[in-house]
């Protein structure tokens, strides 16, 4: 069964056991109240007629009952041994009619002849002293119409209140599933068409607004993980090919010339080991990008950041034999990822040290609540119309010196990725000729 239709038939049913037990509520409470008004009535004419009968001579007693004879109705006086003393009646229907209480409650329904007939009866002490009981039947023809036109009244009443809530149940049903068959629909084409279409979100404020928030979500979150595949394998296969093809170049030559001529086999074996060590980094750079927007790949806690750039700094100097240098406070603490900052850091001060022959600067300090780092080198700079595009994946400054640095144009990249997800700002400054420095400025305190 569709949701649309057990939406309707739950609704409805519901609905309608409510709307039936109210009217059989309403019905019953009515005929109780009305027989307890009857029944309380013929009490009091019967509490009247004893008070009657005990001041009233023997030779008067018919006429005294028949004076409080109710209409459509009959009046018994039983003896204390059940015997029959009085017995009148204004109705043929309850002649002969025993008007015995069940004991059940202070009055008796009884149905006669298709008509319902109220009893009550009462103890009195008649004028010979003797105990005997008094018992008063009256027809409630009246009720009995009246309960049938209320019956009337409280059927029609809920199939007509039924009109509305049916309608309402339709309606909801279509309210509530249209949302449902928007999203299976689109679903359905993104599926067909490989597409990653989203949805109205509308302006509502329910939980159909947050599941289309939701599928918009997911929706954005597949097509940048699509969008991140693609690109990895676009750049992969890219930057891999020229490597590739080289060390296959090279590997013919060797096969061909290299076991006769050293000079050659040399040659080709220092070119495809630069090659299979560039594509190695460039594998390593490809997979670094590719996880570097994860939110679990951070583990932000408080360092101290002088002491990080100590670290990365003190193997560069042993492996490359330069002059690096780090200015600012001996002790500057800061919310951030210390693995994530050394491999940002060793990023910069890496690209400078390819890009300049002097001493590389890394500068610290603290300003405004911020902690700035600064790697300046004295290279020969970046064109002003470079600078945009500069982080961009294997976007190269001077193709044929990249190659001869052993650059991919993906290091820059990685460190814009790394200082997004490190909450940072990197920005660049080069004059050509003069040298280039690149600005982090990474927040004292994480804000969650």
């Amino acid at each position: 069964m569709k949701l649309r239709t057990r939406i309707h038939v739950f609704t409805t049913l519901l609905m309608f056991l409510i709307l039936a037990g109210l009217s059989i509520g309403i019905y019953f409470l009515f005929e109780k109240m009305t027989y307890e008004r009857q029944a309380d009535q013929l009490m009091a004419r019967g509490e009247e007629l004893t008070a009657a009968l005990q001041e009233t001579a023997a030779e008067d007693k018919n006429m005294v009952i028949r004076a409080y004879m109710p209409p459509d109705g009959s009046l018994l006086i039983v003896g204390s041994n059940g015997q029959v003393i009085d017995e009148v009646e204004s109705d043929r229907r309850l002649r002969g009619f025993p008007a015995e209480p069940d004991g059940s409650g202070p009055y008796t329904i009884t149905n006669v002849k298709g008509v319902p007939a109220v009893t009550v009866a009462m103890p009195f002490i008649s004028t010979g002293g003797e105990v005997a009981e008094l018992r008063i039947t009256q027809l409630a023809d009246d009720i009995a119409n009246e309960l049938s036109t209320l019956r009337l009244i409280l059927i029609g009443l809920t199939a007509a209140a039924m009109i509305p809530v049916i309608a309402s149940s339709v309606a909801l049903g279509r309210i509530v599933t249209r949302p449902i068959n928007v999203l299976t629909g689109t679903m359905r084409e993104n599926r067909e068409k490989g597409a990653y279409e989203k949805i109205d979100e509308g302006r509502g404020r329910d939980e159909l607004h947050e599941m289309a928030l939701a599928y918009n979500d997911m929706m954005d979150q597949l097509g940048q993980n699509y969008e991140k595949q693609e690109r990895f394998v676009s750049d992969a296969s890219h930057e891999l090919k020229t490597p590739i093809t080289v060390i296959e170049s090279y590997a013919r030559l060797l096969k061909r010339r290299g076991f006769d001529d050293r000079n050659v086999a040399d040659e080709a074996v220092e070119a495809i080991l630069s090659q299979a060590v560039r594509m190695k980094d460039l594998t390593a750079q490809l997979l670094d990008l590719a996880r570097s927007d994860r939110a679990a790949a951070y583990s932000f806690k408080q360092a101290d950041i002088r002491e990080i750039a100590e670290e990365t700094v003190r193997p560069m100097r042993q492996a490359y034999g330069r002059e690096f240098l780090i200015e600012g406070p001996e002790q500057l603490l800061c919310d951030t990822d210390p693995d994530k900052l050394r491999q940002l850091l060793f990023i910069l001060l890496d690209n400078a040290r390819k890009y300049s022959d002097g001493a590389v600067r890394l500068t610290l300090e603290e300003s405004g609540g911020r902690v700035e780092l600064a790697v300046a080198d004295h290279g020969p700079g970046i064109p002003e119309a470079d600078l945009p595009h500069l982080f961009d994946r294997f976007y190269r400054v001077n193709s044929d010196r990249n190659r001869k640095t052993g650059g991919t144009g993906l290091g820059l990249a990685l460190a814009k990725e790394i200082s997004d997800g490190l909450g940072a700002d990197i920005i660049v400054e080069s004059v050509v000729g003069v040298g280039t420095v690149f600005r982090v400025s990474l927040p004292k305190e994480r804000q969650e």
